[in-house]
């Protein structure tokens, strides 16, 4: 993403460790603006391009609505993971975290999907960060987006990957049927150092993901 999408905007209060962790889930999706928002409403950080007091009531507001659909007694309603409303001047998605907070994200108009690699990287980071439990998305893959360098014939296959501060050369063993992945995706099996297979995933944006590998 370009830096002025993701650039900071006007603030009044202090940043926190969550505004980085934040502006990395914005920076990899259409989300215009993010806010942690605990269970009465008030934002803990945010981060964007957004007015800072546009994305807190918005974050206020869908917290409201989350908290309608949780106690729902619509089918299913109850254990929702992640909400979405797309609209012709404004979308969002609510992604509901551990003891009543959630994320709240802005999405360029009319956009209707939001990462789900990127969400549950920024989940991991603010619930690591605020200590609270992770809750409900512990699906066995721990998806971590990374950097990587292209080849010089083909700027969807991978060539080497920045891991441990230094660029590291990947073997490529084989990729990932279109039917396979979400429609714009591409998928690679690679080896790392001749001891480390990984998957690595580039999502329709230009960001890459890389499955089980400790980046962070």
């Amino acid at each position: 993403m370009s830096p002025s999408r993701t650039g900071p905007v006007g603030r009044e209060q202090q940043t926190t460790p969550f505004n980085t962790i934040l502006l990395r889930l914005c920076d990899a999706t259409p989300a215009l603006g993010a806010a942690l928002v605990d269970f009465q409403g008030e934002t803990v950080d945010f981060a964007g391009t957004l007015d800072p007091f546009d994305i807190k009531v918005a974050a206020a507001e869908w917290r409201i609505v989350l908290d309608l659909v949780h106690a729902s007694k619509m089918w299913s309603w109850p254990q929702a993971n992640q909400l979405l409303a797309r609209g012709s001047r404004h979308s969002f998605a609510v992604v509901p975290l551990g003891e009543g907070y959630a994320i709240v994200a802005q999405l360029q108009r009319r956009s209707f999907a939001l990462s789900e690699r990127a969400v549950a990287e920024a989940a991991r980071g603010l619930c690591r960060e605020a200590g609270i439990e992770l809750a409900g998305r512990a699906d066995g893959i721990h998806w971590a987006r990374v950097e990587v360098r292209t080849s010089a014939d083909d700027d969807r296959r991978p060539d080497s990957i920045w891991l441990g501060g230094r660029w590291s050369p990947v073997l490529v063993l084989g990729r990932y049927r279109e039917q396979e992945l979400p429609p714009g995706e591409v998928g690679y099996r690679v080896r790392i150092a001749a001891e480390t297979d990984v998957s690595l995933i580039r999502e329709p944006l230009g960001v890459w993901y890389a499955d089980d590998l400790a980046v962070e």
